[in-house]
Formats: structure tokens, C-alpha cells, sequence
């Protein structure tokens, strides 16, 4: 399967613009389900519960003093446990197909889910795990959860919600494998000779691992962003070989026109080379930008405070939910005290009725009323 046919082309880019509504939406959403929970049904409001509802207004009153971390906190959030993925794929020894489908995994789920709903530690430890699943670097829950010090059955259970979040959609595209690619064809091009600039085609080893070495920081920093869920891998792997070169000073200018050409071929027949290589220059400089966005770290003290702020925050929705919960099973068992006792009133009503009738007209006694000929009433 090629990229352009692929899942994550189909359903996991999109523009900047889309992706602010959809998180945005899925923070609001939240909220308004936590207001209708605090939100008192008025069967609820009734004298023998006022001691209930007086919980339910603490926990209300709670709820609103514990501020839920804003759209930008949950970003940073996210960002500083995607850097958590890279160092902990980095402690294992994964290579970087499991650390890039971890993190994309990561932000796909809380694409589908909001932060305000599931722990991010808990998701980002179930990420690795599903990840080396997906990229044949298996290592069994156990084993993980033993060097990380975590509970193995947190998360063997959230690997199902995991998988839900992701849509089932497993196969990732990565910057990285698009970078090798990249550089094994730069190699190529070297040793056939006549097909670079003169100045790149100087360029020796040394300069190269260099240059290499920079690309690859490139793509972590990108990683970080939202950057793999606007441009298709390719895109950031060529803008991370441009910025890696750039550092070490080695011009890429001819190995662009070679790249352009080829895409040329593959997917753009109606565009020339020089629009090609113009786009892709546009879309280094937007690329550049989210780099260096990912190239500037969460400070570990703000995360902690968003991290306080987030736990106080579900802690406070959970106790509602709990209190609300309790409330409306409170209601239901009224509810039902109610409809049981209808059917026995109703006998005792019957039944007065039915004693009501017979203290009038006994049994025994019939009447047989005068005709019109004036014959006496006799009762038998």
C-alpha cells in the first residue's frame, strides 16, 4: 500500500483550521456534559432529599472553583508526554518506527477523545505497547510495565479504548522511513556521479552523518507538533534532509530538482518541475515553523501544574457524576414505589366501592320496582 491510498491519507490529515474546531469541540462537549450532570432535575428538589441536594451543591460549588486546563494547556500537555514517547522508545531501544507510530497514535486518540476525559500517561504507556505490536518490536505487557514501574493491568485495559479512539486504524506512514529513503537515494546519486551540483556532489561522509544526524532532530521536533497530522510524511522528511543540510552547510539545490521531478512523474503530470519545486519551497517555510515551535520544550514544572489542575478537575466531575448518579437512582426507586403502589391503591379504592355498594343493596335483596300498573314494589 502507498501513502496516497492509505488510511491516514484518507482520514488522519488535516488543516490547522480543522483540527482547532475538532478540538475545540471535543473540550466543549465535556463541558457540557458535566453541566448537565450538575444541572438538578426537579424531582430531584423534594423535602425528603434536602440533605442530598445540599451534597449535590457542595460538589456543584467544587466543581466550579477547579478550573479544567484551557485548549492551549491540553496542547502543552500532549506535547511534553509525545516528548515522554520519544525518550522512553529511545530507553528501549525501539527504532524510530515505533516511536513515530506512538506518538501519532497518541494524537489521533485524543483527536476522538479530549484529555479532560482520559489520563494521557495512562494513554501514552497503552501507545507504546500497541506501537511495538504494530511495528514487529513486540515486548510482552508485563515485561514493559516491570522496567516502567507501571501497573500492567492499566494498560492491558485501555488498550481497547485505545484502539477504539485510533478508529482501528494501525498502519502509520513515517517521517523517518521517507528520511532513509531520501538519503540512501542522495548516496546513489554520489557514487553514480553526474546528476548533483558539483558542490553537493563533493559533500563526504562526514559532512553527510552530520547532516543526517540533524535531519533526524528535524523530524523529532516535528513530531511534537501538529505537523504529521497537516503533511503527508514525505513533505517532512524532505523539509527535515533541507534543515539538516542547511546546519551543516551542504546545498541541496540540484537533489530538489531530482526530487520535484520525480513527483512530477508520480502524481503531478500537468504541473512543471519549477511549480513543483515552488510548492515544495512553500511548504518548507510552514514546515520550518512548526519545527522550531517543536524545538522549544514544555517546562516540566507548568505540566505538573496543568497535570494537578487536570486530576482535581476529573476528580470533581467524577464526584458529580457519582452524586448525580446516586441521585437519579434515588428518583427511579421513588418512581417505582410509586408505580407498585398504584395498581394496590387501586384494589383499595375498588374494594371501597365494592363495600360502599353492598351495605346499600345486599346480596340477598331484590327489587322488583312497580309497572305501570301501579303494582306495589316486593322485595324477596
Amino acid at each position: 500500500m502507498i501513502f496516497e491510498r492509505s488510511s491516514q491519507r484518507k482520514r488522519w490529515l488535516f488543516s490547522p483550521d480543522e483540527l482547532t474546531e475538532i478540538r475545540a469541540k471535543r473540550h466543549q462537549t465535556c463541558l457540557d456534559a458535566l453541566a448537565k450532570e450538575e444541572s438538578p432535575r426537579p424531582e430531584e428538589v423534594q423535602p425528603q432529599q434536602q440533605e442530598q441536594a445540599d451534597d449535590g451543591s457542595r460538589l456543584r460549588k467544587k466543581g466550579k472553583k477547579t478550573r479544567p486546563p484551557s485548549l492551549a494547556e491540553e496542547a502543552a500537555l500532549l506535547k511534553y508526554y509525545a516528548g515522554k514517547i520519544q525518550e522512553m522508545c529511545r530507553a528501549f531501544g525501539f527504532p524510530n518506527k515505533v516511536q513515530a507510530t506512538a506518538v501519532l497514535f497518541l494524537k489521533r486518540f485524543f483527536l476522538t477523545y479530549s484529555a479532560l476525559q482520559h489520563d494521557p500517561k495512562n494513554i501514552l504507556l497503552t501507545a507504546i505497547y500497541l506501537a511495538g505490536k504494530v511495528e514487529e518490536a513486540y515486548i510482552g505487557a508485563e515485561e514493559f510495565c516491570k522496567r516502567l514501574q507501571q501497573d500492567e493491568e492499566v494498560v492491558l485495559n485501555t488498550e481497547p479504548l485505545v484502539l477504539q479512539g485510533l478508529r482501528f486504524d494501525l498502519i502509520t506512514y513515517s517521517p523517518y522511513t521517507s528520511l532513509s529513503g531520501y538519503f540512501a537515494d542522495l548516496d546513489v546519486c554520489q557514487r553514480e556521479g553526474g546528476l548533483l551540483d558539483p558542490a553537493l556532489q563533493e559533500v563526504g561522509g562526514e559532512s553527510l552523518a552530520q547532516a543526517r544526524a540533524a535531519a533526524r532532530a528535524a523530524v523529532d521536533a516535528l513530531m511534537l507538533t501538529d505537523a504529521p497530522l497537516i503533511f503527508p510524511p514525505g513533505q517532512l522528511a524532505l523539509a527535515a534532509m533541507r534543515s539538516g543540510c542547511n546546519k551543516v552547510k551542504v546545498p541541496l539545490g540540484s537533489f530538489l530538482s531530482r526530487v520535484a521531478s520525480r513527483a512530477q512523474e508520480e502524481a503531478r503530470a500537468g504541473c512543471s518541475q519549477e511549480d513543483v519545486v515552488q510548492e515544495l519551497r512553500s511548504q518548507f517555510g510552514r514546515i520550518d515553523s512548526y519545527g522550531s515551535e517543536g524545538s522549544q520544550q514544555v517546562k516540566a514544572e507548568e505540566v505538573r501544574k496543568i497535570d494537578r489542575r487536570l486530576k482535581a478537575f476529573q476528580a470533581a466531575a467524577a464526584a458529580v457524576s457519582k452524586a448525580s448518579s446516586a441521585s437519579q437512582q434515588d428518583s427511579d426507586g421513588r418512581k417505582e414505589s410509586s408505580a407498585a403502589a398504584q395498581p394496590q391503591k387501586a384494589l383499595e379504592d375498588r374494594g371501597e366501592q365494592v363495600d360502599a355498594h353492598d351495605s346499600a343493596d345486599p346480596p340477598s335483596a331484590k327489587r322488583l320496582k312497580t309497572q305501570e300498573n301501579g303494582s306495589s314494589e316486593m322485595e324477596l
